[in-house]
Parts: C-alpha cells; structure tokens; sequence
C-alpha cells in the first residue's frame, strides 16, 4: 500500500501537461538573437471591403528589446514575400542598452539624451493573395552588430465579416461592491 501512495504522488509533480506549452496571449512571433528579443512581431491590415477579403494597407508591428551593454541598430527588414518601407528618423533605429523601440510607437530611451520622440512606422506591399488571418511569411530584421535573425511572421487581419476593433464589444465591467 506505501508503494502505491507514493507512486500516485509522485505521478502529480512537475508541469501540468496541458499548459506545458502554452505561449503568451500576443498576436505576433518572438524571436532572440544574442542580447536582442523581439516580441510581438505581426502584419496587421484592416478590410476596405466588407463583402469580400480585401485589406488596405498592412504594417509590420514589433518592439525590439535590447539587454546588451552596447548600443544597436536596426539596419533592415526584408522578406521574400513583401518589400517594406520604414519611415521615421534615423535616430529611431538605435537601441540603447536596457531600451527597445517598436514600430508604430514612440521610441522610448531612458536615458539622456533621449532619442526624438517619433514613430518608427514599417509599411508593407505584397500581393492581395497574400494579406490573409493565418497564413505566415518570412521575415528577416538585420542588426549592426547581431546579424540577421529570421522568423515567421503571422497575420492580424480581420475576416470581411468580423467587427472591427473599435466595434467590438469591450468586456463587462466588475459588478461593484
């Protein structure tokens, strides 16, 4: 009988299978290369038509976070499937150490001087047949002094039918006390 206690005890320990391998609750791909992690990384478009697939223009979203004692810049962003344009300053480009940047959103440094506080905005052309929720493409960031990192990069874009994000409903509010 202590044989059996002891092995249903020890069948409970370590990770719970079912979220062993769950990953964050974020619409893009994460990527490391050396001191740099990239989060988040997505294409993002809205539809123009609701009656079929189409979208207009698609963006590239990501933050790159920085944990080197060294400063880095984003040199490139290619991929087989779309030729991008990145538009902001170049100061926008560097990464401090212990700072990240993300496209779309201001640059962040914390430390003086800071870097202008503009967006880095990366915009994307690509085929129509390829602007579709679920399919992913190939994306390459290249950095000064990491190198190239590549990873897959998946699609937020909302189905003809689907609310858009400012007509979705927003959660109920806590009943109050």
């Amino acid at each position: 009988i202590a044989a059996a206690v002891g092995l249903t005890v020890g069948c409970g320990a370590g990770q719970i299978s079912q979220t062993a391998t769950q990953q964050a609750a974020v619409n893009g791909n994460d990527a490391r290369l050396d001191d740099l992690h990239l989060l988040n990384v997505y294409f993002h478009a809205e539809p123009t038509d609701t009656s079929e697939a189409r979208y207009g223009q698609v963006r590239l979203s990501f933050t790159v976070t920085n944990n080197s004692l060294n400063t880095e810049r984003l040199v490139s962003i290619d991929s087989p499937a779309a030729s991008f344009t990145v538009t902001g300053p170049e100061q926008a480009r560097e990464i401090r150490p212990g700072t990240s940047l993300s496209a779309g959103q201001p640059v962040e440094q914390l430390e003086k001087p800071p870097a202008p506080d503009e967006p880095l905005t990366v915009r994307a052309e690509m085929p129509a047949e390829s602007i579709r929720p679920g399919l992913t493409h190939p994306v390459t960031f290249t950095f000064a002094e990491a190198g190239p990192v590549t990873l897959a990069v998946p699609f937020d874009a909302w189905t003809p039918a689907e609310p858009l994000p400012t007509q979705r409903p927003l959660p109920p509010l806590p009943a109050s006390p």
